[in-house]
């Protein structure tokens, strides 16, 4: 049996539409019933998700985009700017 990260990998929909709650939870819900009918406990899954299969499949998105966690592309040097903010 494959380890639980690369089961993960190969069996999350990255496809989910991340602005609708509903959609996320549902995917999340999803991938633990198929992760247990593929024989990984429930331990193995919030382990493997840091506790919070929501967040990874966003977290997962934001990595495939290339963006990190304050939304900057990866290669980019400089900073974000807020709107608004006046560099004068």
């Amino acid at each position: 049996m494959k380890n639980i990260s690369d089961w993960l990998d190969e069996n999350v929909n990255d496809d989910v539409n991340l602005d609708d709650d509903a959609a996320v939870e549902q995917q999340s819900d999803l991938i633990r019933a198929e992760a247990e009918a593929a024989g990984y406990s429930a331990a193995d899954l919030n382990n493997a998700c840091g506790g919070d299969i929501a967040g990874y499949l966003r977290n997962r998105r934001m990595g495939a985009a290339g963006e990190d966690a304050n939304g900057k592309i990866a290669g980019d040097v400089s900073p974000i700017i807020p709107p608004g903010f006046n560099q004068q």
